[in-house]
This record gives C-alpha cells, sequence and structure tokens, in this order.
C-alpha cells in the first residue's frame, strides 16, 4: 500500500482512481434513468464536492444544470452548527428537481438541514448524490438516494477532501494511518447467516457489524428503497409483486449488486440478511461476488431446535403485537422453511464454507461461537 505524508499525518491509499470512477460512472448512470424528462438541478456543495460534480456531470447524458453552493454555519466568528442559509443560489428552484452533491455524508444533519432550507424555495423534490457514505455515523433517518461508495468511520483525503485544506487534488482517495503503524490489508468477510425464523440472526448480526465493522445488505430492505426511490428495477419489481408474482433472482441480484458495488473493492466484509433462500440464488450470489474477485467466507447456521423456535416467535408476538407470530402462522413459516433450505444447507457444505452454531443458549456463549469462526476466517 502506497504512503503519503501531508502536513504531520501518513496517509495510506484505500481506494483507487479507477475505483472511485467507476461507481461514479453507476451513480451517473442511475440519474440518467431516473431523471429523464425532468432537467434536474444539480447544487454542488463547496469545497469538497467540487470534483466529484466535475466528473459526475460530465457523465450526465439528460438535460440539466449545475451550480455550486456553499453552507453558512457561523454566527459571528463561533459556528452555531447548524445551517442557517444555503449561498449562492441564483436559479428558481420553484417546481424544480434539485440533486444537492456532496463529497461526504457523515452524521446527516448538515444535509438535513439543507434539504429542510431548499424545502422553503418551493421545490418539486430533493435528491441527494453523495461520494461517501459513512453509515455508521448516521444520526438521521433521511433518504440518501444516490451513494457511489459507503466506507467505514476513517479519516479519508483525496478527490476533493482535504486535511487542513491539503490533498484535494490526489486522484486517489486515502485513509489516514495511525502513528506508528502501517496499514494491514483487510480481509474481506462476507458472511451468509442462515437460520430458521426466531433462530436470532438478526441479533447476532448487529453484533457482528458493531464488532467487525460489516456492512449489512438485507434484501427486503434494498427491495423496499428499490421501489420507493422509483428506480427502473424498482419499477420493474414492483410490477412483479403488483402482479401477484415473486420478484426473479436475476432482479433481486442486480439490485443487491448495486447495494454491494457501493462498499468498493476493498470494504471489510458484508453480511446477507434474507438472501440466498434457494440454491438457484447461492449460485447467482457466488456468481456476481466471483465477477468482482469476491466470494463469500463463510456461511454460518444458527442451529435452534423447532420447539424452541416456535416458543420464541409466540413470545415475540406476545411481547410486540406482531399478528404473524402466532402458533398457527409460525408452523407454516417453519415448513417453508426447512423445505426450501434443506437443500441450501447442503450445498454451502459441499462448497466447504457451512459453519454450523448451536443457537440455544446464552446470546455471549453463541456470539463467542460465532466470533471464533469469524476471527479464523
Amino acid at each position: 500500500m502506497d504512503i503519503i505524508q501531508v502536513l504531520d499525518k501518513k496517509f495510506g491509499i484505500s481506494i483507487p482512481e479507477e475505483e472511485v470512477l467507476k461507481r461514479v460512472d453507476a451513480v451517473a448512470e442511475q440519474i440518467n434513468r431516473d431523471m429523464a424528462g425532468k432537467n434536474p438541478i444539480f447544487l454542488a456543495v463547496l469545497n469538497g464536492a467540487f470534483i466529484f460534480a466535475a466528473d459526475l456531470i460530465r457523465r450526465i447524458t439528460i438535460p440539466c444544470e449545475i451550480s455550486f453552493v456553499k453552507l453558512a454555519s457561523y454566527q459571528g466568528t463561533t459556528s452555531s452548527g447548524k445551517v442557517t442559509e444555503v449561498i449562492g443560489i441564483n436559479e428558481n428552484l420553484a417546481g424544480r428537481t434539485v440533486i444537492i452533491v456532496e463529497d461526504i455524508v457523515e452524521t446527516g444533519l448538515t444535509i438535513q438541514q439543507m434539504m429542510e432550507s431548499l424545502g422553503t424555495r418551493n421545490p418539486e423534490s430533493v435528491h441527494v448524490c453523495t461520494l461517501l457514505l459513512k453509515p455508521d455515523r448516521l444520526t438521521v433517518d433521511i433518504d440518501i438516494r444516490y451513494v457511489a461508495m459507503r466506507i467505514p468511520n476513517d479519516f479519508i483525503l483525496g478527490y476533493g477532501l482535504d486535511y487542513n485544506q491539503q490533498g484535494r487534488g490526489l486522484r486517489d482517495i486515502y485513509t489516514l494511518v495511525p502513528e506508528n503503524e502501517t496499514p494491514k490489508q483487510t480481509t474481506m468477510k462476507n458472511i451468509v447467516i442462515f437460520g430458521a425464523p426466531g433462530s436470532g440472526k438478526g441479533t447476532q448480526s448487529d453484533l457482528l457489524i458493531k464488532k467487525y465493522g460489516l456492512n449489512h445488505i438485507s434484501t427486503g430492505d434494498v427491495l423496499r428503497a428499490e421501489i420507493k426511490n422509483g428506480t427502473e428495477l424498482g419499477k420493474i419489481a414492483k410490477q412483479y409483486i403488483d402482479d401477484g408474482m415473486l420478484v426473479p433472482d436475476s432482479l433481486i441480484v442486480d439490485m443487491l449488486a448495486g447495494v454491494y458495488d457501493t462498499y468498493g473493492p476493498d470494504h471489510r466484509g458484508v453480511i446477507f440478511d434474507g438472501f440466498p433462500r434457494t440454491v438457484p440464488q447461492a449460485e447467482a450470489l457466488k456468481k456476481m461476488l466471483a465477477d468482482r474477485g469476491h466470494k463469500v467466507a463463510a456461511m454460518i447456521e444458527l442451529d435452534v431446535p423447532e420447539d424452541e423456535l416456535m416458543a420464541r416467535l409466540i413470545k415475540r408476538g406476545e411481547e410486540s403485537g406482531r399478528s404473524d407470530d402466532n402458533a398457527e402462522t409460525i408452523k407454516k413459516r417453519l415448513d417453508v422453511y426447512h423445505s426450501q433450505t434443506s437443500p441450501l444447507i447442503e450445498w454451502y457444505e459441499n462448497d466447504g464454507i457451512r459453519h454450523q452454531i448451536n443457537g440455544l443458549g446464552e446470546l455471549d456463549r453463541i456470539f463467542g461461537d460465532i466470533c471464533q469462526v469469524v476471527d479464523a476466517l
């Protein structure tokens, strides 16, 4: 890994320029599809987004406009920590489709406040397009429609981002190297968490994400987001659902691939939640990852007796009021699980990456057993 010195800090390449531009291409393609016929106006936030905005706009093939803005957040000589004004907008935004172009979104507070400020100008809609997103830092529930790359909570530099106003012109994106430490190549740990309803997949996934800094892809969340945002894939999926049909595996994989690619080529890994459920889906996932030089490192199966699953789900239904957590419905869900997943368990066993974990007992013990598997990958 190449190391550079910027002022008093050392940085190592995290995302090479070639990969950055691939992600800019993908975001531009998505915008071209979604915004056809809308003549959107891009508002690029200075200073950090100027390089991203320039590369992005060169890839936009639909009619559009661009303007550059700054955010005011000062009262006297002290920052108020709140966006009080968006400076530099001379255009009339009433009835327009607006796309904010940012270099990085961390807590989301600035973007939320900026959207509120722009809302007073009566646009038809306001969307956000960011080069980088730190999901672990988000503190507000905000819809960020276009994300080029998701990254861990690291200090980064280059491609418009700076360290004390230095380094913006670097072509690659760099990560801060702690003092007296050489950057290490992170082993990618893509993991399929597997188990019946009530086996504890969600709880264990949350713990893994927190400990190892893994990303998380939920099939349901991705599908709902595509439909909500009205993307081309979302429109096709909605048509299948409206017609009472299952969304084809190929379409689901395309959606997952779009989210997966935003993590960049050297992310720490992804937990796949709710996918795959069948052997064809597992084969499709394997191919999608192989096309990127990646793979599923482990399928971790949480093994819990059926009577315990029934007890857990019935208790959950009593506590949450979920109407689908009743004995009759639970039994049907478990029957479907067993009929569909047995071949998949065998498939991963033959692939040599199945790890069975006793999911009955203390939470800490179960998590400890899972960590032993992950640490050995």
